[in-house]
């Protein structure tokens, strides 16, 4: 593998101290986590790349779904899915997208991606989705579907939950960023 020379990579959420249904999370941006491989497919060079900033095993399938798919900025972050788990195989989740020359809000990022399919928990094969978002007063919901969802193996991991700030990139990969928290469903 290639290694990259990457200033930036993509985001990583840190783990929650409470639910994703605690009011603390009330104003966030909260979606179900897949439990595929990250990758963030650089637009302007074409290159997909894994989330340690090599290039990706499967960026063929992230040029394959990702070029000229609607979503203006430069990096696209995503979650390829049946990596781990078969459900879902070829599917390609949109997590987030980030443009370090013209930096956004959550709120006007995920504009770019809103023409893009929400995700159901029953996942298909070969697709280009988005992740679910989830109402805040839905999570308990949304956690017993996801689950009904996981018998069998692992499908959805749990919840992110975001703050409607500027995209969260680290320097270093094995950083997390501290403006997402991750809840595992484990």
């Amino acid at each position: 593998m290639k290694t990259s020379v990457l200033k930036d990579h993509p985001a990583r959420p840190v783990g929650a101290a409470v639910p994703p249904w605690d009011n603390y999370y009330s104003e966030h941006r909260i979606e179900a986590k897949g439990n595929g491989w990250r990758g963030w497919f650089d637009q302007k060079e074409g290159i997909g790349y894994n989330r340690h900033g090599q290039i990706a095993s499967n960026q063929r399938l992230m040029q394959e779904r990702l070029t000229n798919c609607g979503i203006k900025s430069r990096w696209i972050d995503c979650e390829l899915m049946g990596m781990r788990e078969r459900v879902g195989l070829g599917t390609i989740l949109i997590i987030d997208c980030f443009d370090p020359a013209n930096p956004k809000p959550l709120a006007e990022r995920a504009k770019e991606f809103a023409h893009i399919e929400q995700a159901s928990f029953a996942l298909p094969q070969n697709k280009l989705l988005r992740m679910p978002v989830i109402e805040h007063d839905k999570c308990a919901e949304a956690w017993e579907e996801m689950n009904q969802h996981n018998r069998g193996g692992l499908l959805w991991e749990g919840f992110v939950m975001k703050k409607d700030d500027r995209y969260p990139a680290i320097q270093d990969p094995s950083y997390c960023s501290l403006e997402w928290h991750k809840w595992r469903i484990l």
